[in-house]
């Protein structure tokens, strides 16, 4: 299999951690809150100070994973994508949000919350400039709307992780103001997997990728 190819399908599978999410949520004790609980509530290893969350394997598992396909993905898809600036660095930002999910997956809030804090807050930021960075390369592409939805993602997320470090939900719940912050990468990605796949770059990318 080519590497831009198989590198889309890393980047489509990170959807996979919406599936653990859900399960795990499903699971826990009393009732998960998408408003009130932190998405890494669902990782806690522990049952104490009202956490339980007893498929928290699966979660940190999760975790590990994602970051692992956005790592993956950015280097079989380096070439594919293209040079120039804002695509470099797009692809380095995507190598450190995932390091830093993997740290949130190794460090469950409950065991070491200091290095899973720091890592979530690298995940979390470097995501988001991240989209920004890749919308800004696409900007000038086609179809015309990808580089500005990489763009808006980037700021409202951007926007959204800066509610969350000052603890501030705005009436929505921390759960979601954390989720505004986190979870539009993954559907970003998953985005670009999937235009990837019919053309190997972004540019243009309606055209169908031929068969090796």
């Amino acid at each position: 299999m080519p590497a831009p190819r198989l590198g889309a399908l890393l980047w489509i599978a990170c959807l996979q951690y919406f599936l653990a999410e859900a399960v795990s949520a499903s699971a826990w004790s009393g009732g998960y809150s998408l408003s009130r609980n932190y998405i890494s509530d669902l990782g806690a290893s522990r049952c104490d100070a009202g956490l339980c969350s007893p498929w928290h394997v699966l979660m940190n598992a999760s975790f590990v994973t994602q970051g692992c396909l956005m790592i993956g993905g950015a280097v079989l898809l380096r070439s594919a994508l293209g040079g120039g600036v804002w695509t470099r660095a797009a692809l380095i930002l995507t190598v450190t949000a995932g390091l830093g999910v993997i740290g949130v997956g190794l460090a469950p809030e409950d065991v070491a919350p200091g290095a899973h804090y720091f890592s979530a807050g690298i995940n979390i930021f470097s995501a988001n400039a991240s989209m920004l960075c890749m919308g800004m390369a696409l900007r000038a592409g086609r179809p015309q709307w990808l580089g500005a939805l990489g763009m808006l993602f980037g700021v409202l997320g951007m926007a959204a992780f800066a509610l969350l470090a000052a603890k501030i939900d705005v009436g929505l719940g921390v759960g979601i103001v954390e989720r505004a912050a986190a979870d539009p990468f993954a559907l970003w990605l998953a985005l670009l997997g999937g235009l990837m796949l019919r053309n190997g770059r972004l540019h243009d990318a309606w055209a169908p990728l031929p068969h090796p």
